[in-house]
C-alpha cells in the first residue's frame, strides 16, 4: 500500500517561496515542484491557523467542524479551542476506523490528544510540558536527548510574549530558538516514522509562521528560516523514498502596513462599553511597562526561561481576553476571532445578551455599513475590502460562528481589544475621545501577518512531474491525500480531489465512511493484516 506524509510548512507564501526558488535559493522545494506538483492553496476566511488547519485535516469548511480562532465562539466567555471542540472527523479517525496506522506531530489544535492506531504529539494550544500531549502517554517519557530527540512544545501567547520583544532586541537570537524548534519536531517526527508502521505520517513546521510574525521586516533572517526548512524536506524524502509526500500551508504571508481595531470602532460609534476609564485599561499599562524591562531581561535570561517564569504566564493569561473588560450589559456587539468576527450580544443567544430579536438585522446591516465605510485616520485609505454575513461564509448550518466577518484590505490585519495610545501620558485624555480606528505599528510585535493564499506541493510515486494544481483550497488536501492512499473519499467533506495530478487515477468514489469502515471494524486483527498484505502485493 502507498504510504502518504503530509508535511505542514505553517504560513508559507507563494510570493516568498517562487521567488528563492526562482534563485537556487532552495533547491531541493524546487526540485519537488519540477518534479511534481506545484500551486497555491487558498485559506479559509479569515485565513487563520485553527480554521485552516482543521479544515486540512477534515476537508470540512469552518461551518461544518466548528473552529472559527483559537478561541470558543458559544460564549461571550473566552476559552481555548481543544481537539473535543472539533466536529468532524479528522484524517487519522478515518484511518484508525479500517486498522491503518497514522504518525500524527505538531497539528495545532490537537489537545489532548486522541486514541488513534499509531502515535500522536500534540502541537499548538498544548497547555504545557506537565500536560500529557502524547498517545500513547509512553511517548511523552521518551522524548529525550538519548530516545526520540528532545521535542519543543510551543505555547499560545506565552510564547509570543518573549517572541515580539526579541524580534526588536535579538532578532538572530529569536531564529535560533525557531530554528531548534523546527529541527526537534522533525527530528522526533523521523526517528518514530523509522520505528513505527505506518500508513500516513503528518508532521507541522510551525516555524515559519512565527518567523514571518515578527521578522517580515528582515528577509534575510526569513530566507534562513526558509533554508532549514527545504533541508528538512529534504531529510524527509531521502529517509522514506517511497512515500508519497505533500507540503502544504495554511495561508499566506504579507507585510503589515495598518493595523484594524475593530473595538475601537465598536467604541467610537457607542455600540461597545468598556467596564472602567479607557485610561486604566490594563493592557496598555501591561505593554507599556514590560517594554520598560524586556531590553535588559532578554539579554540575561534565555527565552525558554522567561516563557516558563508563572508570573508572566499568570500576567498574560489575565490580560489575554478582550471580553474581560466589556460591560455586557451594555454591550451590543465586540470583536473576536482575532479581531476579523464580529459577535452580536444577542438576547437568547448568550444569557447576558441585550440585542432584542427583531434588532438583530438592522444591528447587523449597520455595522456592515460602518467598517465598509470606514477609512484610516490618517492615510483616509479604506481598511475593509468586505463585511459578511455568517450564513454567506459558512452556510446555514454552522454553529456558533461569528455574526460578521471582516474582510480586511490587503496588508491590513486586525486586533481584539481596544487600543488608546502606546503614550503613557495621553491616557488621562481618553475618557471619551474618539479613539484611532487604525494603528501602524502592532503592539505585538509583530511586522507580517496572514495572507489569503498559502502553498501545495505533491511529489511521489504516482505523482505528475511539473504540474500546476489550480483553484485548490485547504478543503481539498484531506480528499486528494485519500486518493493517493488508494482510499474512498468519504461523503461528508467539503473539498474536492485534484485527480489529475496523479499518473493513474484511482477507481474509487466517495462513500458514506460510517457503512465503508463498518466492515473492518468486525474484523479480527489477524484478518485485516492480511487484507492489508494483499493490497500490498497487489499496489492497491
Amino acid at each position: 500500500m502507498t504510504r502518504v506524509v503530509i508535511i505542514g510548512v505553517d504560513g508559507a507564501t507563494p510570493d516568498l517561496l517562487e521567488l528563492w526558488m526562482k534563485e537556487g535559493k532552495l533547491p531541493h522545494l524546487q526540485k519537488i515542484k519540477q518534479d511534481g506538483i506545484y500551486g497555491s492553496l487558498k485559506s479559509t476566511m479569515p485565513p487563520f491557523s485553527a480554521p485552516a488547519w482543521t479544515s486540512i485535516v477534515t476537508g470540512c469548511s469552518p461551518g461544518k467542524h466548528g473552529i472559527y480562532g483559537f478561541e470558543t465562539t458559544s460564549s461571550l466567555e473566552s476559552h481555548l479551542i481543544t481537539s473535543s471542540s472539533r466536529k468532524a472527523p479528522a484524517l487519522w479517525n478515518y484511518l484508525t476506523s479500517i486498522g491503518l496506522n497514522s504518525i500524527i506531530v505538531n497539528v495545532p489544535n490537537t489537545y489532548p490528544p486522541e486514541k488513534i492506531n499509531g502515535v500522536m504529539i500534540t502541537g499548538l494550544l498544548t497547555p504545557s510540558e506537565e500536560s500529557n500531549f502524547t498517545y500513547p502517554k509512553t511517548i511523552k517519557d521518551r522524548l529525550t536527548k538519548e530516545d526520540l530527540g528532545i521535542f519543543e512544545l510551543e505555547q499560545l501567547w506565552i510564547d509570543d510574549f518573549p517572541r515580539s520583544y526579541m524580534a526588536k532586541y535579538a532578532p538572530e537570537k529569536l531564529l535560533d530558538h525557531i530554528i531548534d524548534q523546527m529541527i526537534s519536531h522533525v527530528n522526533v517526527t523521523i526517528n518514530l516514522m523509522k520505528e513505527k508502521d505506518w500508513d500516513l505520517t503528518m508532521v507541522v513546521i510551525r516555524g515559519t509562521d512565527t518567523a514571518q510574525h515578527f521578522l517580515y521586516n528582515r528577509k534575510e533572517l526569513l530566507l534562513r528560516c526558509y533554508q532549514k526548512v527545504d533541508e528538512l524536506i529534504s531529510t524527509m524524502i531521502e529517509n522514506f523514498s517511497d512515500a508519497v509526500f505533500f507540503v502544504v500551508s495554511d495561508h499566506g504571508f504579507e507585510k503589515i502596513k495598518a493595523i484594524l481595531y475593530p473595538d475601537n470602532v465598536l467604541y467610537n460609534a457607542g455600540l461597545l462599553v468598556p467596564k472602567q476609564n479607557l485610561s486604566q485599561n490594563p493592557t496598555s499599562l501591561f505593554s507599556h511597562l514590560i517594554s520598560k524591562i524586556i531590553k535588559t531581561v532578554l539579554q540575561v535570561i534565555p527565552l525558554k526561561t522567561i516563557k516558563k517564569i508563572k508570573f508572566i504566564k499568570k500576567i498574560l493569561f489575565s490580560s489575554s481576553s478582550n471580553q474581560k473588560l466589556i460591560n455586557f450589559s451594555k454591550t451590543k456587539a465586540f470583536s473576536i476571532a482575532d479581531g476579523r468576527g464580529i459577535r452580536i450580544c444577542q438576547k437568547g443567544s448568550f444569557p447576558e445578551g441585550i440585542v432584542a430579536p427583531d434588532e438583530y438585522t438592522s444591528l447587523c446591516k449597520e455595522i456592515q455599513t460602518l467598517f465598509e465605510n470606514l477609512r484610516h485616520q490618517d492615510t483616509k485609505e479604506h481598511l475593509v475590502e468586505k463585511i459578511y454575513r455568517w450564513n454567506e461564509i459558512y452556510g446555514e448550518k454552522a454553529k456558533y460562528p461569528p455574526d460578521l466577518i471582516i474582510d480586511v484590505k490587503k496588508g491590513v490585519t486586525a486586533a481584539e481589544w481596544i487600543r488608546t495610545s502606546n503614550v503613557l501620558s495621553e491616557w488621562k485624555k481618553t475618557k471619551k475621545q474618539i479613539l484611532p480606528v487604525a494603528f501602524r505599528d502592532d503592539s505585538a510585535g509583530r511586522s507580517g501577518d496572514h495572507a489569503k493564499y498559502g502553498v501545495f506541493f505533491a511529489y511521489g510515486n504516482n505523482i505528475k512531474s511539473n504540474v500546476s494544481i489550480k483553484n485548490a483550497n485547504v478543503m481539498d488536501v484531506l480528499p486528494t491525500v485519500f486518493t493517493a492512499l488508494g482510499l474512498p473519499v468519504p461523503s461528508s467533506v467539503d473539498g474536492k480531489v485534484h485527480d489529475y495530478i496523479f499518473v493513474e487515477k484511482t477507481q474509487f468514489e466517495t462513500v458514506d465512511w460510517d457503512k465503508y469502515s463498518s466492515v473492518d471494524q468486525t474484523l479480527l486483527d489477524s484478518e485485516k493484516q492480511k487484507i492489508k498484505n494483499l493490497r500490498d502485493k497487489l499496489k492497491i
